[in-house]
């Protein structure tokens, strides 16, 4: 519900909801350095019309949580990418900030590539979309793998399009082995088979390829 701030004290905030008693906020759920003003809209929580000593309680925190646990469950229909901070490492994966709700981003789900070390992740800010959204639990898993997956799969179409027998292409060279080398062509994977290297013969590709 919304409400007004009509008073403070070291201890809660007050706020008028149209009650015959103004709901009470513990202030600590206010940012200290974001303290409402006298007069100040406020979304509110109801948890309580009237506890044990006849007070209005009423709490900023859950107000915030349900209005962003909307945000993100439209966010989940639409499939709309959004953005997260890292915050920390657990097993299986990574906890996100999403503002107010918290999320799993699981290690698979980081890149399209394995990851080797997590840590590096930690305090960035990250795209991602909700793969997996549980209301009963509050449980929301998301992924960055699904994004950069998709944008690969638009550069592979792009470039078949412009693919003809013959083209002259750049390419990234992404592992060496012992029959050739597999190059990335931006989205595709090509084989450059050993033979076809150099004119000459060579024993091994390193010999005339280094890794990008």
């Amino acid at each position: 519900v919304e409400g007004r701030v009509v008073g403070m004290n070291d201890r809660d905030v007050l706020i008028d909801i149209g009650f015959k008693s103004e709901g009470i906020i513990d202030r600590s759920e206010f940012d200290k350095n974001d303290l409402p003003k006298i007069g100040d809209q406020v979304e509110v929580y109801l948890e309580y019309i009237e506890d044990a000593g006849g007070n209005t309680i009423l709490s900023k925190e859950k107000a915030d949580f349900m209005r962003r646990w909307k945000e993100l469950n439209d966010a989940f229909e639409n499939q709309t990418i959004i953005t997260g901070k890292i915050v920390r490492r657990i097993k299986g994966g990574l906890i996100v900030d999403l503002e107010v709700v918290q999320a799993f981003l699981p290690g698979s789900q980081v890149d399209v590539r394995p990851i080797m070390d997590f840590d590096v992740y930690l305090d960035k800010d990250i795209e991602l979309r909700i793969v997996k959204f549980n209301e009963s639990r509050k449980n929301i898993v998301v992924s960055h793998k699904v994004i950069l997956e998709e944008s690969l799969k638009e550069q592979r179409d792009a470039l078949f399009q412009e693919l003809e027998v013959g083209s002259i292409l750049e390419g990234r060279v992404k592992n060496i082995t012992d029959f050739g080398v597999f190059v990335d062509l931006g989205g595709i994977d090509g084989l450059l088979h050993i033979t076809d290297i150099s004119w000459g013969r060579i024993n091994h590709p390193s010999e005339v390829i280094n890794l990008n």
